[in-house]
């Protein structure tokens, strides 16, 4: 009766031992977890965002690809490109008609410019582009897009089609940044960590 009692002393001894180290173990992950999602929230309101230089395209490009959304800079940059490569064909991408519009408007013939208007995100841009860039038959390819967005775009486009060249081109960096283009800048940090979670895609 005696070692049965000790033992079931040491049981209850050894359950309360475990469910104290599984309380701590709880709250160094807490603790942790924590640390990391401040850190990361730092990140992303306050962080300095790559800024990309624009460099000099290495060929002249078959195809000029412009990205639906952003500003009018996105328009600005590839009506400028259109002018200097009148071989290439345009295709925009994802765009409500607004860059269609404004190329349309400054001289760019529409036999020219091929809308694709059914993505809604930057991979779709690039998955929906692809039997169109095939049928076209083009290799080397200049993206158009806003200077925080560069860097993802880039990324995505050379991990979905691998075949061909890319290059991006798009508008400098304004300084001082407008309120837009620092809203734009937050977002883009979460949409980059969001493609390497999900996509596996490295952009920053």
């Amino acid at each position: 009766m005696i070692s049965s009692t000790r033992q079931a002393g040491r049981l209850s001894d050894d359950t309360a031992e475990t469910a104290v180290l599984r309380t701590l173990w709880v709250r160094r992950a807490a603790w942790v977890l924590g640390i990391c999602l401040t850190a990361v929230t730092a990140w992303i309101l306050w962080a300095p965002w790559p800024d990309p230089k624009q460099e000099a395209l290495p060929w002249v490009p078959d195809a000029i690809v412009a990205l639906g959304g952003g500003d009018e800079a996105r328009g600005r940059k590839c009506l400028e490109l259109a002018q200097s490569f009148p071989q290439a064909s345009v295709v925009v991408t994802g765009d409500g008609g607004t860059i269609v519009r404004y190329l349309r408007d400054h001289g760019v013939p529409e036999s020219r410019i091929v809308h694709e208007e059914l993505a809604t995100s930057t991979v779709e841009n690039a998955r929906f582009t692809q039997r169109i860039l095939n049928e076209l038959d083009v290799r080397r390819v200049v993206l158009v897009t806003n200077w925080f967005h560069a860097p993802r775009s880039l990324a995505v486009f050379r991990s979905s089609q691998p075949e061909r060249s890319w290059a991006v081109a798009f508008e400098t960096k304004p300084d001082p940044l407008t309120r837009w283009d620092k809203d734009c800048q937050r977002r883009e940090r979460v949409a980059a960590l969001y493609y390497f979670l999900t996509h596996g895609i490295w952009s920053f």
